[in-house]
């Protein structure tokens, strides 16, 4: 049986070092534009906004360790209902983005 438009998901140690080249790429492009020609106001904004959100770190540490204690003392419940739907959702929509 094959099951079409299932792709594993990339582990979350390579999503970082994917947004880590997105990063260094966005910042070459912002180099390169700043070095050719005078930044206008909004590019100003751009940037501001894209430095804040690139000093945020990528996971949520207080979130992480709120579930580690419920894991920790069996109080954790997955909504099946609400995975299963997450799932087919995603399932569906990277059907639509194959097509």
């Amino acid at each position: 049986m094959k099951i079409k438009g299932q792709v594993p998901k990339v582990p979350t140690q390579d999503q970082g070092i994917q947004k880590g080249k997105e990063k260094e790429i966005a910042r070459a492009e912002d180099q390169k534009t700043a070095s050719t020609e005078k930044p206008s106001v909004e590019q100003f904004a751009v940037k501001k906004l894209r430095d804040k959100i690139e000093s945020e770190p990528d996971v949520n540490l207080q979130k992480v360790k709120e579930l580690k204690e419920k894991l920790k003392k069996g109080e954790y419940k997955v909504d099946t209902e609400k995975l299963a739907g997450n799932l087919l959702k995603d399932s569906l929509l990277e059907d639509i983005s194959d097509s």
